[in-house]
């Protein structure tokens, strides 16, 4: 590209002023500058773990409409996704992510790479999903029967400058994923990959940035995208300009030995913005990275031009075409529900179904249980018969706003089971079934409060109905049950091999039954719930009440005292409402006066365990659990409010 003389001692003279006389540090070359012409900057905006959530909600997502506007109205501008967009809510799991590609397309993204949830739908699907997308969907280390699944890598070329971008998938999918959709599918090392990759695109491309679904929590994955940056020499790591991360939920702004490192969180929250300032010095190129993350807000607010403003009015449309065509099945109403079944994420930081028992994990066996035991019958088996369902199969709560009850939808129970599994029947035995409570076991401990300290929350952690399980959190791994009681009052036999039980879980749960025997399939999971709920709700005119105990799941030395103290704030929509009367109700039971402090807050000791909580007159239920920490240690609001709001 030609440049004026006046133009390049021009833009030197800015560029020095900007950046020093010493080589940029986000990569390039480290030799001191000889020839500056004006420097040009791209911009990359990076979405992560959307999960479906493409549609602003005036709070919390900031949406595909404001983001294809805020790319359109950027000159030099590039977006990125870093994974998990077609798999979450009904707007993608409805159409196993093929609709979340048609709004991407339209929203201008130009690559993405894949997340682990997007092989829950199978291997063909994702390719189907792949093919239609108007981007390369990128996974370099993803091998099918030794070759290549996916695109490796993509050179895009903005401002005269070409960026080099490879799609990493974390290692673990080939665990966290039904194994009978990955038929012929291995994940390779990301590290060995990542730098095979680089030494390719390095004649090729200016810069590299590293697309990867792997997070920064060392004990969920192997290989995080700190570790990953640690990894590289000195002349690897000059060649990458920044890291654009997913997988993790969290939110990451950093910088790691100089690499920025971006992560956005989850469903939407805030957006990624990237630039890269490129200069030249004697025929090679130098560049400075900067990552930062855009609150929802910050993202809401941002300018944008005409142009852009029409490019957000197109993905509207396209977003509205898709949800008319959707609504007609996702808005059935099953029933009314009277009270909140719990799981999945509660609050940001953590999974309530990985880690402790839950209310929608019993119904949820309850309703495998029931349709199990018709199968038996019709089959004249006669064994015990009990259900399991893993707790990372849980994705959302169900939900209820108010004591009139709130309508259950085909959609709301969509969205907490959409990963496309179905519901097997096998034999198995008991030692296996010690052995797959184990593997969902990750506690070390248990503190004096009776939290439960996690090592890492696990999708493998089991629901059950048809038996209670008791077990040691700060047990040795794998030896952490002490006991498997059938409701009959048989306890099971952690070296019994020989006896058979017969169970109903989902298809990947099965596959840590390698020795269990396959009877047959009950249908999809979906499919399973939504009759349940409405067999159960017809018995009481079409009213879902459903009562869980919560004695399933036992500790060991419980060091839970008896009771626990739970402080909550109310609120008149942002204003605290000080010095008043209110009514709360526990778990359902006869309402008690409380009196607010100055700030708001009501104080309470409800006693051990898990309980739901509301106030007469406000439009929330609250929960709290002692064992978890959930509104007490771990309240961050996110899914669900921690403060009674009018």
């Amino acid at each position: 590209m030609k440049k004026t003389i006046a133009s390049i001692l021009s833009a030197a003279l800015a560029f020095i002023t900007a950046f020093g006389l010493a080589a940029c540090t986000g990569g390039g070359s480290h030799e001191p500058e000889q020839i500056l012409r004006d420097s040009a900057a791209v911009t990359i905006f990076t979405t992560n773990d959307m999960h479906g959530s493409l549609v602003n909600d005036e709070k919390s997502v900031i949406g595909l409409v404001q983001t294809a506007g805020i790319k359109a109205s950027t000159p030099a501008s590039i977006l990125v996704d870093a994974g998990d967009a077609t798999q979450g809510a009904s707007f993608a799991s409805i159409s196993r992510g093929a609709d979340v590609i048609t709004a991407m397309n339209k929203a201008g993204y130009d690559l993405m790479a894949a997340g682990n949830h997007e092989f829950d739908y199978g291997a063909d699907v994702l390719l189907q999903n792949a093919e239609n997308a108007d981007f390369p969907i990128l996974a370099a280390n993803v091998k099918k029967d030794g070759s290549a699944f996916l695109q490796s890598s993509v050179v895009i070329e903005r401002a005269d400058y070409k960026i080099g971008f490879i799609g990493l998938t974390t290692v673990s999918t080939a665990t966290s994923t039904n194994p009978t959709l990955l038929s012929g599918i291995t994940f390779e090392d990301e590290i060995a990959t990542a730098k095979a990759e680089m030494a390719d695109l390095k004649d090729k491309a200016d810069a590299i940035v590293l697309v990867c679904h792997m997070g920064d929590n060392a004990s969920a994955v192997s290989c995080t995208s700190e570790r990953l940056v640690e990894s590289f020499t000195a002349e690897e790591r000059a060649n990458v300009a920044a890291i654009i991360d997913g997988h993790s939920h969290t939110v990451e702004e950093t910088s790691v030995e100089g690499v920025p490192v971006v992560q956005t969180g989850v469903n939407f929250a805030n957006l990624g913005k990237i630039t890269i300032n490129f200069k030249e010095d004697n025929g090679g190129v130098n560049f400075k990275a900067h990552g930062e993350v855009l609150s929802y807000d910050e993202a809401m607010a941002y300018p944008v031009t005409a142009a852009g403003a029409t490019k957000g009015e197109e993905v509207a449309t396209v977003i509205e075409t898709i949800s008319a065509r959707q609504k007609e099945v996702l808005d059935e109403e099953l029933c009314t529900l009277k009270t909140p079944l719990w799981g999945g994420y509660i609050c940001y930081d953590y999974v309530e179904s990985r880690a402790v028992e839950t209310s929608y994990g019993d119904f949820v066996t309850d309703a495998f249980k029931y349709y199990a035991e018709q199968f038996a019958e019709n089959g004249a088996l006669d064994l015990p018969v009990i259900a399991v369902e893993n707790g990372g199969g849980i994705s959302q709560s169900l939900p209820t706003w108010h004591t009139g009850g709130s309508k259950v939808t085909r959609g709301d129970v969509l969205s907490a089971f959409n990963h496309g599994n179905m519901v097997e029947v096998l034999k198995v035995s008991p030692a296996e079934l010690y052995a797959a409570i184990e593997k969902g076991l990750a506690t070390t401990g248990q503190d004096e409060t009776g939290l439960l300290q996690i090592e890492r929350v696990s999708g493998s952690f089991i629901q059950c109905s048809g038996f209670t399980y008791t077990y040691n959190p700060a047990g040795e791994a794998g030896s952490r049950v002490t006991e498997v009681k059938l409701d009959d009052g048989t306890v099971l036999s952690r070296e019994d091999t020989e006896n058979k039980l017969l169970l109903a879980t989902n298809n990947y749960v099965s596959s840590s039954f390698a020795q269990g025997e396959k009877l047959g399939e009950l249908g999809g999971e979906d499919i399973i719930i939504e009759d349940y709920i409405l067999f159960v709700s017809g018995q009481n005119n079409g009213v879902l009440e459903y009562d869980c105990a919560y004695g399933r799941i036992k500790i060991a030395n419980d060091k839970s005292p008896d009771s626990y103290e739970v402080k909550i704030q109310v609120k008149d929509g942002e204003t605290p409402a000080a010095n008043r009367t209110v009514s709360l109700i526990v778990d359902g039971g006869a309402a008690k006066q409380l009196t607010t402090d100055a700030d708001g807050y009501i104080t309470f000791s409800v006693q051990k365990g898990a309980h739901t909580l509301f106030l007469e007159g406000y439009s929330n239920y609250v929960y709290v659990n002692n064992y978890s920490g959930t509104g007490t240690v771990h309240a961050k609001e996110g899914y669900y409010s921690f403060c009674f709001t009018k």
